[in-house]
């Protein structure tokens, strides 16, 4: 449901994909401005102080042979991983360069990181208005008006995101060269399903955070963050699946399409999956809470089936009270108390009314040749009578 409900989104509003794009333009181009000014400084430090230069050179006769086409790829795999291993060796050789290159990059990685986060609040605002309500908000208006809220999302997202992706890396290169030394050539498929379980789980670990941030603004970002794994626990399977799909549908089309356009698709996908991955994290939360949305301008989902369970109707201690378990306790609790108080009242009234039918029923037993207490009281009387006369 999630990525069939996504991909109708994002084809009903494909407009934005390229407002996206134009906005990873302008991310990259402030990374590399930053990039250029650290980086040519350094590159002439190993230029002058190492052998490298010559590597780098082989590095790129390889990747000019391999886009030709003069070698086919299996070559170029065996040629390419030695050219890159000797490169590492030579900057390896002066330590403090290196260091330098090491943290130019994860500062590049961070900027870029945190100038297209910016874009993932707005995106996901825009996206929750169209399906909550199928009204259309321009982007830059939308960044404009909510700026600051952008800035502390994408800021707290990298701060959780970046520990995690500089392990998960490390991890990456130690397996990748481990399993090129036994497997060779089939070190790539091996690798790149790897790389799909891990962005489908890292996806999965944020999916519930933007919509939580949207939904309750008067919360603390990271209070929403903890909070949110309430929903994403209770549809685990639905988001995983959706992420595992839209991941390997990108890589899919990035081998595909990449020399046929010329590497164009390079800016083309991340704008498609960046809104898609925001369509499944609202997608997700809107079936989890059992609300309706808007798929496209006449197409409403009803999602009521998709909602809590019975068997997941469990609290499992929640902070925030608006869960759907929360919520059926406080609604059951209601009807027994509203249930006690009418049997209350009942009982009530079926004492008075018995009461009151007794006294009737006394009043009523007026008959004095029939009520033999009646017929008791005036034997006694005339017998006391006649014992006076005698």
């Amino acid at each position: 449901m999630e990525f069939r409900n996504a991909l109708t989104i994002l084809f009903s509003n494909i407009g934005y994909v390229f407002k996206i794009m134009l906005w990873i333009i302008i991310s990259l181009i402030i990374t590399a401005a930053v990039g250029v000014a650290i980086l040519i400084p350094l590159w002439k430090v190993f230029t002058a102080t190492t052998a490298v230069l010559p590597l780098v050179q082989d590095l790129q006769s390889t990747v000019v042979e391999v886009w030709t086409g003069s070698v086919n790829f299996r070559v170029a795999v065996f040629a390419l991983v030695p050219q890159i291993v000797n490169i590492l060796k030579e900057l390896a050789t002066n330590p403090g360069a290196m260091t330098g290159l090491v943290f130019t990059a994860l500062l590049l990685y961070v900027i870029y990181s945190f100038v297209m986060g910016l874009s993932y609040y707005t995106i996901g605002d825009i996206i929750n208005k169209l399906m909550a309500s199928n009204l259309r908000f321009g982007f830059a208006s939308n960044m404009a008006l909510n700026f600051k809220k952008c800035c502390r999302y994408s800021f707290s997202r990298l701060l959780v995101s970046l520990p995690i992706d500089i392990c998960c890396c490390v991890l990456g290169i130690f397996i990748a060269y481990g399993l090129f030394s036994v497997i060779k050539i089939f070190t790539l498929p091996v690798m790149l399903v790897i790389i799909v379980l891990f962005c489908s789980l890292r996806a999965l670990l944020f999916s519930g955070w933007l919509p939580r941030t949207l939904h309750h603004p008067e919360e603390r970002i990271f209070t929403s963050f903890s909070r949110a794994f309430t929903f994403v626990k209770s549809n685990l399977g639905g988001l995983f699946k959706a992420y595992f799909v839209t991941f390997s549908c990108v890589y899919l089309l990035a081998s595909v399409l990449t020399v046929p356009t010329g590497g164009l698709i390079a800016l083309v996908l991340p704008s498609i999956y960046y809104f898609l991955l925001r369509a499944v994290e609202l997608v997700g939360y809107y079936k989890t809470k059992g609300y309706s949305f808007y798929v496209d301008g006449s197409t409403v989902v009803n999602t009521v089936e998709f909602g809590f369970r019975s068997s997941n109707q469990e609290c499992r201690g929640c902070l925030s009270g608006d869960c759907a378990s929360c919520v059926k306790k406080s609604v059951e609790d209601g009807a027994e108390n509203n249930s006690a108080t009418a049997q209350k009242e009942a009982n009530e009234f079926e004492t008075v009314k018995t009461d009151n039918n007794l006294s009737e029923a006394v009043t009523d037993c007026c008959d004095k040749e029939a009520c033999p207490t009646e017929n008791v009281q005036a034997d006694s009387l005339q017998n006391e009578a006649q014992g006076g006369e005698k």
